[in-house]
């Protein structure tokens, strides 16, 4: 077995993973789990809401506390998972009760109409970064934007600021992580609804 071989055997994903339920439900499980009111983990999902955990944070200890919570209460939930393999490609799987396990290995679907690297990008991890992101912050009204997150084979995480009407990205914000890019832009607007692609092109 030659060194790429053993490379590729031996590679950690990248995974995120949502919980998804209806909105009263994850909000009820939330209150009674003492959650904080703008966790930068709930996020904004195909009409729902969804928590979300990926392999930047140390444990799934608070997702699994709130699936045992959402069974308690005999609500319906399920997971999604999205396994980023390569550039622009994600194997998606979804998981839920009295339906089949599903997997599709797809490329992911563009998020904005404007490539990235186009865009205006805030470096977290410097300080003139961070200062200008918090600048770029104070402009917005947080209810006429969402952010997706994601992050890169490379290790990076990035966090896009779209207008919701008429749809467009204004910027990217770039850090080590999407659990500090979440917290740090939730810093500015709290209220900021974070969004994620988990779901495959059509016809893949």
């Amino acid at each position: 077995m030659d060194a790429a071989d053993t490379s590729r055997e031996s590679a950690h994903l990248h995974v995120s993973t949502l919980l998804v339920a209806p909105e009263r439900a994850l909000n009820n499980a939330l209150e009674q789990l003492g959650f904080p009111e703008n966790d930068d983990r709930v996020i904004e999902h195909e009409g729902k809401l969804a928590f979300i955990t990926c392999s930047h944070d140390p444990d799934c200890d608070d997702m699994f506390a709130l699936i045992a919570e959402l069974a308690a209460r005999g609500e319906s939930w399920e997971l999604q998972f999205r396994v980023d393999t390569g550039e622009g490609r994600a194997i998606f799987q979804r998981l839920a009760r009295h339906q089949r396990v599903e997997a599709v290995d797809s490329a992911v679907p563009i998020e904005t109409d404007e490539a990235a690297a186009e865009l205006p990008t805030h470096d977290l991890d410097s300080d003139t970064g961070r200062a200008e992101l918090e600048r770029a912050l104070d402009r917005i009204d947080p209810a006429e934007v969402f952010v997706t997150v994601g992050s890169h084979p490379t290790g990076r995480a990035t966090a896009v600021v779209v207008r919701r009407s008429p749809r467009r990205a204004l910027f990217v914000a770039s850090g080590t992580d999407e659990a500090s890019l979440r917290a740090a832009i939730r810093e500015k607007l709290p209220t900021v609804m974070f969004a994620v692609t988990m779901k495959p092109t059509d016809g893949a």
